[in-house]
């Protein structure tokens, strides 16, 4: 009888001492078992760890790709901007936690990861599919420099497909009439009033207390986000540092919000005076919409912000005045509003010229 390769252990199973690349606290490094029911299938099992061993790879990784992303996250993540890690998480939780999150790290092949692009380019825009590809691309890249991996199922997905973005538009002036008509009354009139005359976020509405309002301007220098998609949490700091401004009330605005009686804490606020969740601020813009432009209203609340944008082209003032006004950061941005504005104002001219007897 041939002499056995592998000892056996008390289960009856062969085993065989390995070296891994962690050490003892005395500097001696660390042993594991590798075990198996035949001794044909513990070579395989030994040749799999040696070739990982030679490759540099950790192959005691036992990571899910949710373990590894909450690592991932706090580590590299964790100093960034509370906006860049909101688009980290958003993305991740919503695109590719479901499909991959409960998998080992090692188990995830570069057809699961373009199989999540493929899901997300049915309903989404071009920008999101990107996106998505970005963050997939980090998370494994990460992994793979920390030996976690052999190689990057994510270095070489395709952008395929995705829906092209929607143009962002300011509103014609029958909606902008139909908007204001439903303000009073409605009871998120007050909402939809400082973000059509202010042209705010809507975190930064939603923070807003008695004392940012003044005379003649209101102070916007925070704002309320919501990380987990419900639950308010409340800041100091609005998205960018450009964010803290004052804006001034243009006089109409007064005609659809009482300056004059507005409570001390958060204008927009439950009856106890605590901020409103997620869900209840979708729900009751979706109502004030529906009753102010219909079922089918293609308006969102950052569209008030470029319809801020544009009245204030309108009214004449100056473009780094509207930029300042607007809270935005990048002056290309409010470019990107001032060429829109331009162009329309151009096809309205040429209507008028065709239209020349």
């Amino acid at each position: 009888m041939p002499k056995a390769r592998y000892e056996k252990d008390e289960k009856g199973l062969y085993y065989v001492c390995v070296p891994t690349n962690e050490f003892r606290k005395d500097g001696y490094r660390k042993f594991k078992r590798l075990r198996a029911k035949t001794q044909t299938e513990l070579d395989k099992k030994l040749q799999e760890y040696q070739d990982l061993m030679s490759a540099g790879v950790n192959p005691g990784c036992k990571y899910t790709v949710n373990q590894w992303y909450d690592l991932w996250f706090e580590q590299y993540k964790g100093a960034c901007a509370e906006s860049t890690r909101n688009f980290y998480a958003s993305i991740y939780k919503v695109h590719i936690a479901p499909v991959i999150g409960s998998v080992q790290l090692t188990d995830v092949l570069e057809v699961h990861a373009q199989g999540i692009l493929a899901t997300v380019a049915k309903d989404h825009a071009k920008k999101t599919v990107k996106d998505v590809r970005c963050v997939l691309y980090s998370l494994f890249q990460t992994a793979m420099r920390n030996r976690l991996i052999r190689f990057n199922p994510c270095a070489d997905l395709a952008v395929v497909g995705g829906k092209r973005a929607k143009e962002r538009r300011a509103l014609s002036p029958e909606e902008r009439e139909a908007y204001l008509s439903a303000i009073p009354g409605d009871p998120f009139g007050t909402f939809a009033a400082l973000i059509y005359f202010f042209g705010l976020r809507r975190g930064e509405t939603l923070a807003l207390t008695g004392a940012d309002i003044h005379r003649d301007y209101i102070t916007v220098n925070k704002q309320i986000t919501f990380p987990s998609n419900n639950a308010p949490v409340p800041k100091l700091m609005p998205k960018t540092d450009a964010g803290v401004r004052e804006i001034p009330i243009p006089e109409k605005a007064r005609q659809y919000v009482d300056f004059d009686s507005l409570p001390d804490g958060l204008i927009i606020r439950n009856d106890d005076g605590s901020p409103l969740s997620y869900s209840q601020v979708i729900d009751r813009w979706n109502s004030f919409l529906k009753n102010a432009l219909g079922e089918h209203a293609d308006v969102t609340i950052h569209s008030l912000r470029h319809d801020y944008c544009t009245r204030l082209f309108e009214a004449g003032v100056d473009l780094l005045d509207v930029r300042s006004y607007a809270g935005h950061s990048d002056v290309n941005t409010t470019l990107k509003i001032y060429t829109h504005y331009t162009e329309t104002l151009k096809r309205k001219a040429a209507q008028k010229v065709f239209a020349l007897g």
